[in-house]
């Protein structure tokens, strides 16, 4: 088996010094972890690449009649550790890059939290606001038919009990302890930024306006990005991840320099996937959730400070050595 433990010490190289793409930024953390793992170039170059990529043209008729043809995706990353897991964003400017990077994501996520799954994401390059209700169900169903030669191995990202948005809140809560206490700023203005609020504030958080350089000991990233540029506005010593990737490489080791502690997305955004595995079990999510992220962030934090890395590369290591022992486990 591969043991994070037992291999060289990772090293921080080539970090991008503009904002990255969401697939440049997956890619430079898996190769990080594949150097630390000491991996060898086929095997990196397997978990670098999608198990599966599809591009579909999806016509949607509309109200007054006329149709329109929206691009649309699905990639299955790897199917090594169980069935490709992911859901569907809908966004105007989701690209195939995109998809697939946030695929990968769910992957290591997966891995890390224990779960019995690979990474899949799908993507439709539209904005659903511009839609009617009859209109987003016609494109939902025909997206659907168009990816059907993925379907079998490809399960849906969905939960039928709790709802998903709460999900990655209580996800932060496990994450940040059920006592309290703290001063946390969540920075955001969406659904998620006001379940995570909503939640801290009950377990007795003092939750403070949401701006990058708050005065606050948390800061909960649930939407936008940090960057070379602004990451020397935060203030805050902890950062929690509760959206896909809102900081890049390059702000990572300037957050690291200033010994500001990133819980990466891996962790804090885990609580959605987590939840939807676990949708026909019996039990209080808020159980479920300890049960699966509160082991995951001990051997994340142990390895970290076990080997002087960030919690992203420890979390990152961990998980892309899972991935990597059930590829060679089974000869993918």
């Amino acid at each position: 088996m591969i043991d994070p433990r037992g291999t060289t010490t990772m090293t921080v190289t080539d970090i991008p010094t503009a904002p990255s793409a969401p697939l440049a930024s997956a890619q430079h953390h898996l190769a990080e972890a594949a150097r630390f793992l000491a991996l060898d170039e086929g095997l990196h170059q397997m978990l670098a690449t999608p198990r599966r990529s599809l591009t579909v043209s999806v016509p949607v008729r509309r109200e007054d009649g006329r149709i329109d043809v929206i691009e649309g995706y699905r990639v299955q990353h790897n199917l090594s550790r169980g069935p490709a897991r992911g859901g569907v964003r809908f966004h105007p400017a989701t690209d195939l890059d995109e998809v697939t990077a946030l695929a990968m994501g769910l992957t290591w996520t997966c891995a890390l939290a224990g779960l019995p799954y690979g990474g899949a994401k799908g993507g439709v390059a539209v904005d659903p606001a511009g839609l009617t209700e009859r209109e987003f169900d016609r494109l939902t169903r025909r997206y659907t038919h168009e990816i059907q030669p993925l379907v079998g191995r490809d399960v849906p990202l969905t939960s039928a009990r709790p709802d998903l948005t709460e999900a990655v809140a209580l996800g932060v809560r496990v994450l940040l302890g059920a006592g309290g206490g703290r001063t946390v700023a969540v920075h955001g203005s969406g659904a998620v930024a006001a379940m995570v609020t909503a939640t801290l504030a009950e377990a007795r958080f003092t939750v403070v306006g949401g701006g990058l350089g708050a005065d606050a000991d948390v800061l909960v990233l649930t939407t936008g990005t940090v960057t070379a540029h602004n990451a020397t506005e935060i203030r805050a010593g902890m950062v929690v991840e509760a959206a896909n990737g809102p900081v890049t490489p390059a702000a990572d080791q300037i957050l690291a320099g200033r010994g500001c502690v990133v819980v990466p997305d891996l962790l804090g955004n885990a609580g959605a996937v987590i939840a939807s595995h676990n949708e026909w079990t019996v039990g209080d999510l808020g159980t479920r959730l300890r049960e699966h992220l509160e082991p995951a962030y001990r051997q994340v934090t142990a390895l970290s400070r076990d080997r002087g890395l960030t919690l992203r590369q420890a979390a990152h290591a961990i998980a892309v050595g899972r991935v990597a022992d059930a590829c060679q486990s089974r000869s993918c």
